[in-house]
């Protein structure tokens, strides 16, 4: 359990794209204990420095980031893309990858009615499926979703 929490804070900070404080990774892990989340933020920055990674975890103001090291950023930056879903929707799918099959009901009521638009959205850019389940739907993340985030599993 403890390697898939770690490596859910990774998924996090990567599906981001921006610096994430503890209640904000809280959040998307759904791991309460900000010295045991912060504990796994640090197993990951050693992780990525111990085996020379391109990519680091920085902190910054109480907040981290996942991103390219300098030495490789100028030779890979025209390589970057615009990200294909909004900010808010990355959340939403960071919370569903966490809790796969969840019902988009119980998904509102722990984040908010904006789900709504977010799952739209990630179901246009498929990223998630829905399956009817009584007055709401369950929601799945898709394989696209794996292997788009597949960086994570490798790991």
């Amino acid at each position: 359990m403890e390697l898939e929490e770690k490596r859910l804070v990774e998924a996090a900070l990567f599906i981001s794209g921006r610096a994430l404080n503890l209640g904000e990774l809280r959040t998307l892990t759904g791991i309460a204990a900000l010295g045991y989340l912060q504990g796994k933020v640090s197993e990951l920055q050693k992780e990525y420095l111990d085996r020379a990674s391109a990519l680091e975890i920085i902190e910054e103001n109480g907040k981290y980031e996942m991103r390219v090291r300098n030495d490789y950023l100028p030779k890979v930056k025209q390589f970057a893309q615009e990200m294909e879903i909004s900010k808010n929707a990355l959340r939403t799918l960071a919370y569903i990858s966490k809790h796969d099959g969840m019902l988009k009901s119980e998904l509102a009521k722990r984040i908010g009615p904006q789900i709504y638009q977010d799952v739209q959205e990630l179901v246009e850019n498929e990223f998630i499926t829905t399956k009817k389940a009584g007055r709401t739907a369950k929601l799945f993340v898709t394989e696209k979703f794996k292997r788009h985030f597949s960086i994570a599993n490798q790991q």
